[in-house]
C-alpha cells in the first residue's frame, strides 16, 4: 500500500470518528447545546452505538482496501452528519429556541 493510500485511510478514519461524535451528539440532543459540557458528554448508549458503527465502517474500509472507496465513505459520513446537525439546528430555530 502506498503512503498516499495510507493517508486516505487515516483521513477516512478521522472523518468517521468526527461523524460518529456528531451523530452521537445529535442522538443525545436536548436543545440546550450541541457539543455537551465535560460533566455529561454523550451518555453511554449513544457513545457505544457511535463507536460500534465507526469500528464497523473502518473494518469495511480495511476489508475493501481501496483508497478511493475510503475517501468516499469518510466524506459521505461527514456530509451526512452535517446534514443531520443542520436540520436539528433549523428545527430548533423554527421552534423559537
Amino acid at each position: 500500500m502506498s503512503p498516499f493510500a495510507v493517508f486516505w485511510f487515516v483521513l477516512a478514519g478521522l472523518q468517521l470518528v468526527v461523524a460518529g461524535y456528531g451523530l452521537a451528539a445529535a442522538i443525545r440532543w436536548r436543545g440546550a447545546r450541541l457539543w455537551p459540557a465535560p460533566e455529561a458528554p454523550l451518555g453511554r448508549a449513544p457513545a457505544a452505538l457511535a463507536a460500534v458503527v465507526v469500528v464497523a465502517l473502518f473494518a469495511l474500509l480495511i476489508a475493501v482496501g481501496d483508497a478511493d472507496f475510503a475517501r468516499y465513505v469518510g466524506t459521505g459520513a461527514v456530509m451526512l452528519t452535517a446534514i443531520v446537525l443542520v436540520l436539528l439546528l433549523v428545527r430548533r430555530q423554527s421552534r423559537g429556541g
